[in-house]
Order: structure tokens, then C-alpha cells, then sequence
């Protein structure tokens, strides 16, 4: 029997255990991760190792669509079908999105060669290179952008849950008092109409010449009986439930200068993870070229890219928040896209027939480079938002959470004063009523309809009652009140400090609700575990929450009672509860709002 304040679903739950894999997410198959990636890994036509001419050139873009689109097809069947098949996170689908990935690329240039060939273009094929390059660029480029991409949504999700829960939060606090308002005359508006209803033919009755007086103190006694005391019951054992204002604003989308800003500052230079991914990528060409010479310019390469961003982080990153927002992209793209230029060079002039630069290849590593580079960046950014969008958003919902708990506890203190006020005054009038009308009849029945004004005025004031309001202000008054109701059959003992005696006495309705906490759980300890003692610890760990431990030793739970204990009282007002057996008896631990949060 357990009240928690927040909540995840499966899949965000399955995200954050798995954050080593974040691109086997929700959005790996997303058409928004396929199609721009296909584009660009399609701009320099000089890397298909296509011998170009005049003539040919048009000829070759031609075939690099045709290709694209068909892994762009490719890319979409496969991914419905592993959605389908592997729908959640886990290993199966890891294991899946990373083949669609690496096969796709793969799809990709394969093609380009089977149908320039076809077409009866000059190729080089270098079938070892083409096919370890296409997987190894595929699973890792589409994995880093899958994993942005996933984080992405993932920070919006978050934004939209925290940006809802806040006006959820705002709405509660500005309202509660007309929400509590509004309740409380429900409660005493519905009532009221209840005994009216009830009362309206004994009312009627009074007003005839020649009334049934024994038929109007029968009736007398049936409201009292029957109407008020199940109302009374009904209002005491059943606490309301007041439900937050739902939002229908939508939150603002996140602009991306916004993600921009944060990508550029949290860690925009990443010289391990670049390093890596330019290895992997440039790995395959070792197997074309595998000499001394090459590998020595391969090494440079790699080399000449980590001391890049390796010198970028350690000089420049202390000094991108002083700079502005333009200036500080710019920098940071450079970083990353000069050495990418050299690298893509080296590279593409040693696995395909290409000599010098061109312009494919200036674009081609310019934008490569910057590309990674800020989806490196954006990773780091968007993950490191995220972490602190779920920290606050449960601070909120735990705010949430709180003043929920706090306007309930008022309600109930209301209910229940509306409940004895019906138990101790209205049925005690109405009985009061009957036995005036009895004593007249019995003097003569002049005298009784001498009474009728006295009955009609009882009659009228219990529709039209009043409110009953605790008298314990002290929690000594409380615990003496509860161990006087059960002397010589169990006793409740009560360690509090003084400065949590101050906060709870100073509180009226945290003092009521204590106050029936107290009395429920020394009834149910008596009643359904047969205890002589129990105990209550009173502490405050944090501002505005009561902590309280209660012990009896009493026997254990059973089937039977261990939903009981009032739960529909304390799952109201309490901010989140436990109730288990231990050693030696039954322990209820909650907490509970104090005003001063």
C-alpha cells in the first residue's frame, strides 16, 4: 500500500537505463533521420571512385539519386517492420536498428556501383573498402544522429511534461481557495437540499389545521435515523476528492537558438569521442592502402584532428560564454571543420581515382565535419538538459504533490466538521424536535399545537445548520482526548521535538489532520490488531512535511485488514504512505503537509 509522487512510463524508464544505446530509441526509423543523411552522404560524387568525364557527370548524380531513394525505401520497410517486431527498448531492438543502419549506407553504395556499371561507366568498385566503409560510416553516423535525434525528443517530451505540470501547479495555487470554497458549499448545499427533502413533509404536516402529531414524530425520528446519520457516516468515510485544473495551453516549442545556446556551452569540444568516430570512419581505407606511407598520413590525420579539439577544449572552452551567440558557432564549427578538410582529403585521394581537391570534396569535409562536430555537441547538450528537465519536473511534481495534499487535508477538516455537525447538532435537534411535539401531545393537544411554531423553528434550524469546529488546539490535548477514549485497553505514546511541536500546533488544519491520523490508527491497532500500545514519532526533515512513524504491537496484517486503516482518508491527505508489518507489530509511516512550505 504505497503513494508516490511521480511517475515514468515503460519507455522513458527503458531510455534511462539504457543510456549507452540511446539511438535504438522511439525515433531511430524517423523519415527525419534517413533523408538528410542520404543527402549528405551522397554530395561528393568524387568518393564513388567513378572515373568522371564531361559527359558522364550528370550521369553519375543521376545514379547517386537513384541509389539514395532506394535506401531511403529500404531505410522505411525495414524500420515499420522493426518497430513491429521490436517495438521496445532492448537489446533485440539495438541489434536491429544497428543493421538497418549499417545496411542501408551499405544499400546505398553498392548500388551506385551496380548501376554505373550497368550504364557502362569506368568503376572502381574496390568491393573490400566499399563494403567495410558503408558499414562502418552507416552504423556510426546514423547512430549519432539517431541518438541527437532521440535526446531531442526525449528534452521536448520533458519540456512539455514541466511546462504542463508548472501551470497545473500555478492554477492549483491561484485557485485553491475558491476551489476549496466551491466545495465546501457543495458539500453543505447538497446536504441541506437532502434534509430539506426529507424535512418537507413533516414541514407541510405542521402547517395543517389538524396535523397527525404521532405521524410527525415518527417522521422526526426516521430523518434523524435515517437520513442524517447515513450523511453523517457517508461525509466522514468518504473524503472528496478535489482534481487539479487541467491546462489546455500548449506549451511553447523549444526554439532552437534555445538548444543551440546550451549544445555550444555544456560540451561543445569532444576530442575522444571525434577522435573515435573519425578512426572508425577512415578504419576501412587502411585495408586499400595498407603501407607505411599511408599509414603514416592516416595517423597524422587522426592525430592532427584530437590535438585540434583536444587544444579547443582546454583554451577555448572557458571562454565561449563570454562570447556571442555567432561568433561562438562559428569558432566552434572551424574547430571541427578545418581538420575534417585535410582528413577527407587524405582519405578520399588514396581509395578512389580522385586527384586533388574539388569542390565535393572541400563541401564534402567542410560540412562532414561540422556536421559531427555539432551533433557531438548537441548530444552532450540535449542529454545534459534532459537530466535537469526530469529533476525539476519532479521537483515540481513534488510541489504538485504537496499542495494537493494540503488542499485535501483542508476539505477533509471541513467534511468532517460538516459530518459532526450533523451527528452532534442537526440529529440532536431533530431528535430534540420530536420529543418537545411527545411531552405536548401527552399534555393535551392544545398544548401540542401551541408547540408547532417551537418544532417548525427546530426544524428550520437544523436545514439551515451551523458548523462544528475541533476543540483540541494542543497536540497534548489530542493524545490525552484519544488516550482517555480507550483507558485500560491501549495507550499511545507520542516523541516529538519542540520545534516540530511549535510547527504543528501553529497549524489548524495540519493539527486536525494529525489529530485523526492519530485516532484512526489507535482504533484499527486495537480493533484489528488487538495491541495495548503504540507509538508516534514526529519529526520534520524538510520544511512543510510532517514525518510520522506510528507503531503498535499489535499481530500482523492480514488479507482481510490491510487495506483498511481509513485508506481512503490517509491516501488523501497524506503526500505518500507505507503500511507493512514488522517485528513486533504493524508500522504506518507518512508524511503530511505543514503549512510554511
Amino acid at each position: 500500500m504505497t503513494k508516490t509522487a511521480v511517475t515514468d512510463d515503460y519507455f522513458q524508464q527503458s531510455e534511462l537505463k539504457n543510456r549507452s544505446f540511446r539511438f535504438g530509441g522511439r525515433e531511430a526509423t524517423s523519415p527525419k533521420i534517413v533523408w538528410p543523411l542520404l543527402v549528405l552522404l551522397s554530395l561528393n560524387i568524387g568518393s564513388t571512385g567513378i572515373v568522371e568525364s564531361s559527359d558522364t557527370r550528370i550521369i553519375i548524380w543521376r545514379v547517386s539519386f537513384v541509389a539514395l531513394m532506394c535506401a531511403g525505401v529500404y531505410f522505411t520497410v525495414l524500420g515499420w517492420v522493426i518497430n513491429r517486431v521490436a517495438g521496445q527498448l532492448g537489446s533485440l531492438r539495438t541489434w536491429c536498428i544497428g543493421f538497418l543502419y549499417a545496411t542501408t549506407e551499405l544499400l546505398r553504395a553498392v548500388l551506385i556501383q551496380v548501376f554505373a556499371e550497368g550504364l557502362g561507366l569506368n568503376t572502381n568498385p574496390q568491393w573490400e573498402f566499399r563494403i567495410v566503409a558503408a558499414l562502418t560510416s552507416g552504423l556510426v553516423i546514423f547512430a549519432l544522429v539517431s541518438t541527437v535525434v532521440n535526446d531531442s525528443s526525449s528534452y521536448r517530451n520533458a519540456y512539455k511534461n514541466l511546462y504542463t505540470q508548472r501551470v497545473q501547479l500555478q492554477s492549483i495555487v491561484e485557485s485553491s481557495t475558491e476551489n476549496l470554497i466551491r466545495a465546501r458549499d457543495q458539500i453543505v448545499d447538497t446536504t441541506r437540499e437532502q434534509l430539506e427533502k426529507a424535512l418537507r413533509s413533516i414541514l407541510t404536516e405542521t402547517e395543517k389545521t389538524s396535523p397527525e402529531y404521532p405521524k410527525i414524530i415518527q417522521n422526526l425520528y426516521s430523518v434523524a435515523e435515517e437520513t442524517v446519520r447515513p450523511l453523517s457516516h457517508l461525509l466522514f468515510e468518504n473524503p472528496l476528492k478535489l482534481s487539479p485544473v487541467t491546462s489546455t495551453s500548449k506549451p511553447p516549442r523549444i526554439s532552437l537558438m534555445t538548444v543551440i545556446r546550451r549544445s555550444s556551452l555544456v560540451a561543445p569540444f569532444r576530442p575522444g569521442l571525434y577522435f573515435a568516430m573519425a578512426a572508425i570512419l577512415s578504419f576501412p581505407s587502411l585495408l586499400v592502402n595498407f603501407d607505411l606511407g599511408y599509414t603514416g598520413l592516416w595517423l597524422m590525420s587522426v592525430g592532427l584532428i584530437y590535438g585540434t579539439v583536444e587544444l579547443a577544449r582546454r583554451y577555448l572552452s572557458p571562454h565561449l560564454a563570454t562570447m556571442n551567440l555567432i561568433i561562438r558557432c562559428v569558432v566552434i564549427t572551424a574547430v571541427y571543420a578545418a581538420p575534417a578538410l585535410f582528413f577527407a582529403e587524405v582519405v578520399l585521394k588514396h581509395t578512389t581515382n580522385q586527384t586533388g581537391f574539388t569542390l565535393e570534396t572541400i563541401f564534402y569535409g567542410l560540412v562532414l565535419g561540422a556536421v559531427l562536430g555539432w551533433l557531438m555537441a548537441s548530444s552532450a547538450g540535449m542529454r545534459t538538459a534532459r537530466l535537469e528537465m526530469l529533476d525539476e519536473i519532479k521537483q515540481i511534481n513534488q510541489e504538485l504533490t504537496w499542495q494537493n495534499a494540503r488542499i485535501q487535508s483542508e476539505l477533509w477538516l471541513d467534511q468532517k466538521s460538516l459530518a459532526l455537525t450533523l451527528h452532534n447538532d442537526v440529529q440532536a435537534t431533530l431528535l430534540a424536535a420530536a420529543l418537545k411535539l411527545k411531552a405536548a401531545l401527552d399534555r393535551g393537544e392544545k398544548t401540542a399545537n401551541n408547540s408547532l411554531p417551537e418544532i417548525r423553528e427546530l426544524i428550520s434550524r437544523s436545514i439551515n445548520f451551523g458548523e462544528y469546529h475541533s476543540r483540541n488546539t494542543t497536540l497534548d490535548a489530542v493524545i490525552e482526548r484519544i488516550n482517555n477514549n480507550w483507558a485500560g485497553l491501549i495507550t499511545m505514546d507520542v516523541a516529538v521535538s519542540p520545534e516540530t511541536l511549535r510547527a504543528i500546533e501553529n497549524d489548524f488544519v495540519g493539527l486536525g489532520v494529525l489529530e485523526d491520523v492519530l485516532s484512526e490508527f489507535q482504533n484499527n491497532s486495537l480493533k484489528h490488531g488487538a495491541a495495548t500500545k503504540t507509538t508516534a514519532q514526529l519529526t520534520m526533515p524538510d520544511t512543510g512535511i510532517l514525518h510520522v512513524v506510528l507503531a503498535n504491537n499489535g499481530t500482523p496484517l492480514s488479507k482481510e485488514n490491510s487495506s483498511g486503516l481509513g485508506s481512503a482518508f490517509i491516501n488523501s491527505v497524506a503526500l505518500e504512505y507505507s503500511l507493512e508489518t514488522v517485528q513486533g507489530g504493524v508500522q504506518l509511516i507518512l508524511q503530511l503537509p505543514l503549512e510554511g512550505k
